[in-house]
């Protein structure tokens, strides 16, 4: 009796573990059955991008699943980039999705792509290609990548993906956005002289740099137009020095503001800061009298001032012999203190009036 109750108990034991042993490869069967997504971000190009240049950043979407494939409507990567350096190209310009794939979204610094109709086998993945443009030098700053599921009907619909492991559900990259021209502008400024504008600017380390294209708005910066080009060093270790003059400001009694288009010779560019200078001279009229002066009283008659104005009587030298204050109509110097010779009137405001009169004491 004893004997066969052992029997009857090893029976059930073998009983149990097959069981068990087969409930666990039911399991194990059911749980590798299951798709699993993963996501892979990579900024080309070493991550680095040129001021107003472009990149792509290939991100990889697949499925580890051994069995299951990822239905379409079911999966949606989402890549947010850096603001403050970068931004995503339009829809129309994202042409580096796979078929079937479509954008749900794309607010210029986040964009959201989804499978669509597109059936992700196990052990398959898919690479899509997301462009961007560098706006602002700096960096590096991070990239991000994550998955998100859907309902399988709609993108738009939340669901979730069954037996998804969510430690590969994310991932990140770097990006750079750096000076596309090897050249240091040092300063850029406008000013008026006898009633022009007159730019001058300097550099330093110019390395394969081809020329400047001067460009000129009025105040309302309505539009930029080129008015003229200045041929550059092309290759230079110490300081280089350039000027321009604006022929025809075709504007008066306003603000033009002008800036620099710095262009290599591989076609790259940047642009410079704006320099703004105000011609308030055109209607300014200025009559020396006697020519020349015999009583030692020289007369200035001018008109169009906006206020006072300054001169200064020059030597033939260049040595200021006289300063004094004018306004608008006739102004008396007494010069009987000075020796009979040529002298240079010099006079100049701040709205641009900047004229040189020759005058000749006897």
């Amino acid at each position: 009796m004893m004997l066969s109750d052992q029997k009857n108990k090893n029976s059930m034991k073998y009983l149990k573990l097959i069981t068990l042993l087969f409930a666990g490869s039911f399991f194990v069967t059911t749980a590798f059955a299951q798709a699993n997504a993963y996501v892979n971000i990579l900024t080309l190009n070493s991550g680095y991008v040129s001021q107003a240049g472009l990149v792509e950043i290939q991100v990889t979407v697949g499925n580890t699943g051994p069995v299951s494939s990822i239905a379409a409507n079911k999966v949606r990567a989402q890549i947010s980039v850096p603001s403050a350096l970068v931004s995503l190209l339009p829809n129309a310009q994202q042409t580096g999705l796979p078929a079937g794939w479509t954008i749900t979204v794309n607010t210029g610094s986040a964009i959201t792509v989804c499978n669509g109709s597109d059936i992700i086998a196990p052990g398959s993945s898919r690479d899509l290609f997301i462009k961007v443009q560098g706006n602002s030098i700096g960096g590096p700053s991070t990239v991000n990548a994550n998955l998100l599921f859907s309902s399988g009907t709609s993108c738009t619909t939340p669901g979730s993906l069954s037996g998804d492991n969510t430690a590969d559900n994310s991932s990140t990259s770097s990006i750079q956005v750096f000076d596309p021209i090897p050249l240091t502008l040092t300063d850029f400024k406008a000013t008026a002289v006898n009633c022009q504008p007159v730019l001058n600017w300097n550099t330093e380390n110019e390395i394969n740099s081809s020329r400047f294209d001067i460009e000129k708005t009025n105040s309302d910066q309505t539009g930029w137009s080129l008015i003229g080009t200045v041929a550059a060093k092309g290759n230079s270790t110490g300081r280089a020095s350039y000027n321009f003059i604006d022929q025809n400001p075709a504007a008066y009694n306003q603000t033009l503001l002008y800036r620099l288009k710095i262009i290599d010779n591989d076609g790259r560019f940047k642009y410079s800061n704006i320099a703004n200078t105000v011609i308030n001279c055109k209607t300014v009229d200025i009559t020396v009298y006697p020519a020349p002066v015999t009583d030692g009283k020289l007369f200035i008659n001018i008109s169009g001032l906006s206020g006072y104005t300054e001169t200064n009587l020059l030597s033939i030298t260049g040595q200021s012999v006289l300063t004094s204050k004018l306004e608008n109509g006739i102004n008396y110097l007494n010069v009987q203190h000075l020796a009979a010779g040529v002298y240079i009137l010099a006079i100049k405001d701040k709205q641009g009036l900047d004229k040189k009169v020759k005058v000749l004491i006897q």
